[in-house]
C-alpha cells in the first residue's frame, strides 16, 4: 500500500527527532513532497534526493491542495507540522487524501516542554482569518467555565493585534487566578517558556511559533 500511487498527508511534529518512524518512511518513499517552505526546511534531510519538492508560502493553502490534486497519479505527500488533523493540512484534504499519517501535535510538544498534564484539555484555534472573533471568545469562555486545561493555537499579534488583545482581555476577565504558559518553539531551536498568572499575561509576546496554555 505504501508504494501505491496516492495522496498522503503526513504529520512531521516539529521536525528533527520529533518526527515519527512512519512519517520518515513516507518521506523516503515519496515521489512528490508538497508543503510550506518552513516545514520543508524542517524535514529536507529526510526527503529522497530524486523526489520533486514543491514549496509554498504559509498562507498558500489552496495552492498546496491543487498541487496535491495535480500529482495524485504519483506517490505524493503533503506535509503538515504537528498533527495534520489538528489545524493542519489534514483538515483541508481529509476528503481527498488516501491516508492521513498522524504526527505529534504542537500542544503535546508544548505540554511536555512545560510539564503540564493535558488530561481533560480543550484545543482552540484563535485564527480569526477563518473563525469569527466572537466564536473564538465564546469557545474560550466555555472552556474556562468547564475548568478545562486550554491550549490555544494561532494567536498572531503581529498581523491580528487587536484580536489578540481582545482575547487577552477575555482570558483576564474569565480565568481569574489561573496560570498561563507561553511555550515558544517547542522542541525546536529557540525553545523557551514564559509563565505567570493570567493577570500578567502579555499576549503580544506570542508568535505563530508559540502555543498558549491556560491551567487552573
Amino acid at each position: 500500500m505504501s508504494g501505491s500511487k496516492m495522496i498522503k498527508v503526513v504529520g512531521i511534529g516539529s521536525g528533527g527527532d520529533t518526527i515519527t518512524l512512519r512519517a520518515l518512511k513516507e518521506l523516503q518513499e515519496a515521489d512528490i513532497v508538497i508543503g510550506y517552505r518552513g516545514y520543508i526546511d524542517m524535514i529536507r534531510e529526510f526527503i529522497r534526493k530524486d523526489a520533486v519538492v514543491l514549496e509554498t508560502e504559509v498562507d498558500e493553502i489552496d495552492v498546496r491542495i491543487e498541487q496535491a490534486r495535480s500529482h495524485k497519479d504519483r506517490r505524493t505527500i503533503v506535509v503538515s507540522s504537528g498533527d495534520p488533523m489538528i489545524f493542519g493540512m489534514g483538515s483541508k484534504l481529509y476528503k481527498e487524501a488516501d491516508e492521513i499519517i498522524p504526527g505529534i501535535t504542537a500542544l503535546s510538544l508544548a505540554g511536555s516542554v512545560a510539564k503540564i498534564p493535558l488530561d481533560d484539555s480543550a484545543i482552540i484555534s484563535a485564527s480569526t482569518y477563518s473563525i469569527p472573533l466572537d466564536s473564538v471568545l465564546k469557545r474560550i469562555e466555555l472552556a474556562i467555565e468547564a475548568n478545562f486545561t486550554i491550549g490555544i493555537y494561532n494567536i498572531n499579534p503581529s498581523t491580528r493585534k487587536n484580536d489578540a488583545i481582545t482575547i487577552e482581555r477575555k482570558i483576564r476577565e474569565k480565568a481569574i487566578g489561573w496560570t498561563y504558559y507561553i511555550i515558544h518553539n517547542a522542541m525546536k531551536e529557540g525553545q523557551h517558556v514564559e509563565t505567570g498568572t493570567v493577570e500578567r499575561l502579555d499576549i503580544t509576546r506570542m508568535t505563530m511559533n508559540s502555543i498558549l496554555i491556560l491551567k487552573r
